[in-house]
């Protein structure tokens, strides 16, 4: 495992990792979902992120092509996409997203 220093931008580079990974997880067994959805669920596991960040980030997702979103009235409602599926599955990797936990 690489070592990180303990600084704010490593750990926050941590944080927007596992929050990508939690959310495609969520989408691979959901298929789709909107993104308050999304926030009230990373908040229940201890990654929350703000309403800008949690934008940014699927955002990020987005342009990727992990994702597709979509705005209805006031939400944005978000779709995984197959590239999405193959990276929340572990066939394919992105740097910036954390691994799946793959079973022992």
């Amino acid at each position: 495992m690489t070592s990180r220093p303990n600084l704010p931008a490593s750990l926050e580079t941590i944080r927007t990792s596992l929050q990508a990974r939690a959310i495609l997880d969520v989408l691979a067994k959901e298929g789709g979902t909107n993104s308050r959805f999304l926030e009230t669920w990373l908040a229940t596991i201890g990654l929350t992120a703000s309403s800008r960040t949690m934008a940014d980030l699927l955002d990020r997702l987005e342009k990727d092509g992990l994702v597709r979103l979509e705005q209805v009235d006031t939400y944005h409602v978000v779709r995984i996409r197959r590239f999405g599926g193959e990276v929340a599955s572990g066939l394919e990797a992105l740097d910036w997203i954390a691994k799946p936990e793959l079973p022992e």
